[in-house]
C-alpha cells in the first residue's frame, strides 16, 4: 500500500518561498528577496564600517538560517530547496546586496556539507574577483564520528554554528576588522562540539513510500531504538542503540563531547540544546535539566544554557547538544558576546538567560495547621470500618488505573486513572496518620491529599467535594443518626461541585453517578428499606451507565464532537461509581 506523509502545504515547489514569506510577514522589518531565497537584515544598508555576516543552506531546518538574521548576528541568509544547498547565483545575489553599501567586508559562515561548500565557494570566488572583501569559515562541529572513521567530507556543520554566528556577530557590531572577526569565529569553531540523537526520522513533505507504518520516513527506526550521531538532513546516524532513560542518553552524549573538546574538571562551557522539531517541550526541558546536573557533577560549569527549536530536521524527533568550551584566553569575551543584544528574532537568549547577581530571600512555606477535631466522633469499631472503606476504595482505584485511562482517551487527556491513582496512593501513604475518629477532620485531610496529589480539574473537584462535606460534618452533633449526617455531607459536597464545576446531571460527568446516588439516598431515608446499601450501589452504577448515551456538555469532553469517542461510559462517572460501590460493599460485609 502506498502512503504519504501528512503535511500542511500548498505545493512542495512553493514550500520554501511561502515559509520565508511567512517569516517576513511575522517580522516585516526583515527584507525578503523571493526570487533568490535571500533574507536581509534591516540594517544591511547601514553597515558601511561594520563587517557583515552571511550564512545559509538547505531549507527544512527552520528557523535556521533566516530566523537568525538581524543586527548582532547575520546580515543575510540564503535558503536552498529542502535539504539542498542554495545555488551559487543566489549566494552571489546576497553578497552583492551587502557589498553595495559595505566597505568593512563580509564573513561567510558555511555549513560543512559538500553542496554548501561548493556553491558558497563559487560565490565567494566570484565576489573576490569583483573586488568584494570576503572571508569564509567552514563549520564542522559534529563529534559523533570518530576521527579515524571520518571521510574526506569531514565533520558536519550542526547547531554549534549559532555560537559562531552570535559571537562573531557581536564582534562585528563593535567595529572590528574582517580578519579579526574571522579569527574569533575560527576560535569559537575550534572550541565547539555537537552531538545529536534521533528518536524518529523525518519525512520529506508529500513523500510516498510502501507500507502502512513508515509514512514516508527517510529511514526506519524501531520503537525501542534511537539513532546516535544523527544530522539534520534525514540521514541515519553513526550507530543505533536501545532507547534508555534521559540520564543514560545524556551521559553518552556528554562523554563524546567532552572527549572532543578535552573538557576536564573546573572547565566552563556554554550550552545549546536544539530540538529537531518534533520532540515535546516537556522532554526538552528534562534533557536540559539532566545536562546541567551531569555537567556540574563533573565539576564543569554551564555558564550559559540556551534551549529551543533552532535548527530542525523537518518533523524529526530528536535533540542536539552543543557545548562551547570557554577557554582561559577567550571565555569571558565569548560570554560577553553571547550576552550582547541581537535583533535576530529566533536567538533563544535574552536578559533572563544571564544568571542574576541578586541574592533572593526565600519565601516561607505555608505552615500546615493541624486539623481541628470537631463535630461527631466515632468509636473504635466505626474507625476500623471507615479505615477499611478507605483501604478497599483506594485499592480498587489503583487496580483500575489503566481501564480508567482508556475510558478517558479520545474525549479526555487519558489520565483519569493515573490522576486518581495518585490520590489513592496519597491516602494510603497517610492512612495511619488520618483523623479516623472525627469524620470532619478526616474529610478535610482527604481534601488536602486530593489537592496536593491530583492537580487538574479532577483534583479540584474532589478537593471541593470533601472540603464542603467536612464543613457540613463539623456542624453535626454527637448522637445524630449517622446515615442522616453522611447524607447531609454528601448533599453539600454535590451542591458545591455543581456550583463551581458547572456540570449537572445529564452532562456526562461524575455528577451523573453522584446525583443518582444522592436521589436514591434521599428517598431511602424516608423508606428505610432493608437493602439500603445495595440500592445505593445499584444507583451509582445506573447513573454511571446513563452516561454512555449522553452528549458531553461540561469538562474537556464537551469539546469533542466525534461520536466514536463517546461510545463508553464517562471515566469520571465510572470512577465515582466504583469507589461508592466498594465502600457500600465494605460496609455490608463488615464484621465487628
Amino acid at each position: 500500500m502506498t502512503t504519504k506523509s501528512k503535511n500542511l502545504i500548498n505545493s512542495l515547489d512553493d514550500a520554501v518561498s511561502e515559509t520565508l514569506s511567512g517569516l517576513s510577514h511575522a517580522y516585516p522589518q526583515l527584507e525578503y528577496h523571493a526570487s533568490h531565497g535571500v533574507v536581509l537584515s534591516p540594517d544591511c544598508r547601514d553597515r558601511k564600517d561594520k563587517v557583515a555576516l552571511i550564512c545559509g543552506g538547505g531549507s527544512g531546518h527552520e528557523p535556521f538560517a533566516a530566523g537568525f538574521v538581524g543586527s548582532g548576528m547575520l546580515t543575510a541568509s540564503v535558503a536552498g530547496s529542502i535539504f539542498a544547498a542554495p545555488p551559487s547565483i543566489h549566494i552571489t545575489h546576497a553578497l552583492q546586496c551587502i557589498a553595495e553599501n559595505n566597505k568593512a567586508g563580509i564573513l561567510v559562515v558555511v555549513p560543512n556539507y559538500t553542496g554548501d561548500c561548493l556553491n558558497f565557494g563559487i560565490a565567494i570566488k566570484k565576489a573576490q574577483q569583483a573586488g568584494i572583501k570576503v572571508e569564509e569559515i567552514i563549520v564542522g562541529d559534529d563529534c559523533s564520528i570518530p576521527a579515524n572513521e571520518q571521510s574526506v567530507a569531514g565533520k558536519r556543520g550542526l547547531v554549534g554554528m549559532l555560537f559562531i554566528i552570535k559571537i562573531a556577530g557581536a564582534f562585528a557590531e563593535r567595529g572590528l576588522s574582517l580578519p579579526e572577526v574571522a579569527e574569533i569565529a575560527r576560535s569559537v569553531s575550534q572550541n565547539t562540539a555537537t552531538y545529536g540523537v534521533g528518536l524518529s526520522a523525518c519525512a520529506l513533505p508529500g513523500n510516498a513510500t510502501i507500507g502502512d507504518n513508515r509514512q514516508g520516513l527517510m529511514f526506519e527506526l524501531a520503537q525501542d531504538e534511537i539513532e546516535c550521531g544523527m544530522g539534520v538532513h534525514g540521514e541515519a546516524g553513526y550507530e543505533r542503540i536501545k532507547l534508555g532513560t534521559v540520564s543514560v542518553l545524556v551521559t553518552l552524549m556528554l562523554k563524546r563531547i567532552c572527549e572532543a573538546l578535552s573538557l576536564a574538571a573546573n572547565d566552563s562551557v556554554a550550552v545549546i540544546v536544539n530540538n529537531f522539531g518534533a520532540l515535546s517541550q516537556l522532554e526538552q526541558g528534562i534533557i536540559v535539566h539532566e545536562i546541567v546536573i551531569q555537567l556540574r557533577n563533573m565539576n564543569i560549569e554551564p555558564v550559559r544554557v540556551y534551549s529551543g527549536v533552532l535548527m530542525t530536521s523537518l518533523n524529526s524527533a530528536g535533540i542536539h547538544v552543543s557545548l562551547l568550551k570557554l577557554t582561559e584566553s577567550h571565555g569571558a569575551v565569548f560570554i560577553k558576546c553571547l550576552d550582547e543584544k541581537t535583533m535576530a528574532p529566533c536567538w533563544p537568549g535574552c536578559s533572563y538567560s544571564i544568571p542574576s547577581t541578586v541574592t533572593c530571600t526565600s519565601f516561607k512555606d505555608v505552615e500546615k495547621k493541624k486539623t481541628e477535631k470537631i463535630g461527631i466522633s466515632l468509636n473504635v469499631c466505626e474507625q476500623r470500618l471507615i479505615k477499611l472503606c478507605l483501604e478497599n476504595a483506594c485499592a480498587a482505584v489503583i487496580e483500575q488505573e489503566m481501564y480508567l485511562n482508556e475510558l478517558d482517551r479520545g474525549c479526555g487527556d487519558g489520565d483519569c486513572g493515573s490522576t486518581l491513582k495518585r490520590f489513592a496512593e496519597g491516602i494510603l501513604d497517610n492512612l495511619d496518620n488520618l483523623s479516623l475518629s472525627h469524620p470532619a477532620a478526616l474529610l478535610s485531610e482527604i481534601a488536602n491529599i486530593a489537592e496536593e496529589h491530583m492537580g487538574g480539574t479532577s483534583g479540584a473537584l474532589y478537593c471541593l467535594f470533601f472540603t464542603t462535606g467536612a464543613k457540613e460534618l463539623a456542624l453535626s452533633k454527637q448522637g445524630e443518626n449517622l446515615r442522616d449526617v453522611w447524607f447531609c455531607a454528601f448533599r453539600s459536597g454535590l451542591n458545591c461541585l455543581e456550583k463551581y464545576g458547572k456540570a449537572k446531571a445529564g452532562d456526562r460527568t461524575m455528577i451523573d453517578t453522584m446525583d443518582a446516588v444522592y436521589a436514591m439516598y434521599e428517598r431511602m431515608l424516608k423508606e428505610h428499606p432493608n437493602d439500603f446499601y445495595d440500592r445505593l450501589a445499584a444507583a451509582a452504577w445506573k447513573g454511571c451507565d446513563s452516561t454512555k448515551d449522553m452528549k458531553p456538555k461540561a469538562g474537556r469532553a464537551s469539546y469533542v464532537k466525534q461520536a466514536r469517542y463517546l461510545t463508553e461510559v464517562d471515566a469520571g462517572a465510572y470512577a465515582a461509581a466504583m469507589w461508592i460501590a466498594v465502600i457500600v460493599r465494605t460496609i455490608t460485609q463488615f464484621k465487628e
